[in-house]
């Protein structure tokens, strides 16, 4: 089996109808999107801290931290909660969700401007 350079898998791709710079600029915003919600669940699971009960909502609750922790936690050990006299208010979600914007509005920028010009 002979492999193609990639000039030749870009035009076998894009005879089938997909663009190279469509395809990335896709699974950005679908990893974006993905991520997104994942904090949003994250936040949601906070509010209430005692575990599910139901083996589901339990194995959502891990999913949900798997994916989320590895995120927070080095935001959360270097900024501290605000005590607001009653209660702290966690700014890690704030600033991981500003991070997820920026990461994907940097991503954008260089598939728009550097690979969209080269792929098609």
């Amino acid at each position: 089996m002979e492999f193609l350079p990639e000039s030749a898998i870009a035009l076998v791709l894009q005879d089938f109808g997909f663009r190279i710079s469509a395809l990335l600029a896709n699974t950005v915003n679908y990893a974006f999107y993905i991520l997104f919600g994942f904090v949003i669940a994250w936040i949601l699971f906070s509010w209430f801290p005692g575990y599910p009960s139901s083996p589901l909502f339990q194995g959502i609750y891990n999913a949900v931290g798997a994916v989320v922790n590895p995120i927070m936690m080095p935001i959360r050990s270097r900024i501290p909660p605000l005590n607001l006299g009653g209660f702290a208010l966690d700014l890690s979600p704030i600033i991981v969700i500003f991070g997820l914007y920026i990461g994907r509005s940097l991503l954008m920028l260089v598939i728009d401007n550097f690979i969209r010009p080269v792929t098609g």
